[in-house]
C-alpha cells in the first residue's frame, strides 16, 4: 500500500498540474531522523531475515526505537499536509507490532482471501493469527494487524488499516507538495 500510495499521490499531483520543483522545494523537518528510523526498521528486518541472534534478542527494543523515532519525525512535520495521517498509520502499525513482541500479526483468512498460504509468509516480522475471532485475536491486536486482503494481480498483498492510513497520508503529502504554489510555503520555523 505504501508504494501504491506514493504512486497515486504522484500521479494525482501531476494530473492536477503539479510540478516536481514544487515538491523538491518542500523542506521537511528532521529528515535525517526520519531516514535513520526507516534505516533502523529495514535494517532490523534484514538482520532478522539473516537469522542474526543478537538482533533477534533485541527485536522488540529495535523495532520500538525505529517506530518511536519515526513517529517523532512525523510529529515534527505534522503541519505538512498528510503527515498527521501518516503518523496515525505508523502509530497503529507500531501498536500491533509492540503488542506482539516485535511481530506484525497477519490474519490467516486474509492470507487465503489474497491468494496466499501459510508457506508464503516468509517475512521474519510477521506472525500468523488463526482464523478464530476470539479473545486471543483481540489480545493480539488482530484488528490492527494485516487483515485487509488485496487479491489483485501484481498487487496481491495483505495489509493493515495502519498501512492504508499511512499510504493515504503519504499520497496526500506528495499530491499537496506537487500542486502547492511556492508563495504558499510556510516559513521554516512553523
Amino acid at each position: 500500500m505504501l508504494i501504491a500510495g506514493l504512486f497515486i499521490g504522484l500521479l494525482a499531483g501531476f494530473a492536477a498540474g503539479g510540478r516536481l520543483d514544487n515538491l523538491i522545494a518542500v523542506r521537511p523537518r528532521w529528515p535525517l531522523v526520519i531516514f535513520g528510523a526507516l534505516a533502523l526498521r529495514l535494517g532490523t528486518e534484514a538482520a532478522l531475515a539473516r537469522d542474526d541472534a543478537i538482533v533477534e534478542t533485541l527485536r522488540l527494543p529495535l523495532l520500538a526505537a525505529a517506530y518511536g523515532v519515526l513517529a517523532a519525525g512525523l510529529w515534527a512535520n505534522r503541519a505538512r499536509p498528510g503527515m498527521s495521517l501518516a503518523l496515525v498509520g505508523i502509530a497503529l502499525n507500531a501498536t500491533a507490532i509492540l503488542v506482539n513482541g516485535g511481530f506484525m500479526p497477519v490474519w490467516e483468512p486474509s492470507l487465503t482471501a489474497a491468494g496466499f498460504g501459510r508457506a508464503d509468509v516468509l517475512s521474519p516480522i510477521h506472525v500468523i493469527l488463526p482464523a478464530a475471532l476470539d479473545a486471543s485475536f483481540f489480545r493480539s491486536a488482530g484488528p490492527l494487524g494485516d487483515v485487509i486482503p488485496v487479491p489483485l494481480p501484481f498487487l496481491r498483498n495483505v495489509m493493515s488499516i495502519g498501512d492504508v492510513i499511512l499510504g493515504s497520508g503519504l499520497a496526500f503529502f506528495l499530491f499537496a507538495g506537487l500542486v502547492r504554489r511556492p508563495e504558499e510555503a510556510r516559513p521554516e520555523g512553523r
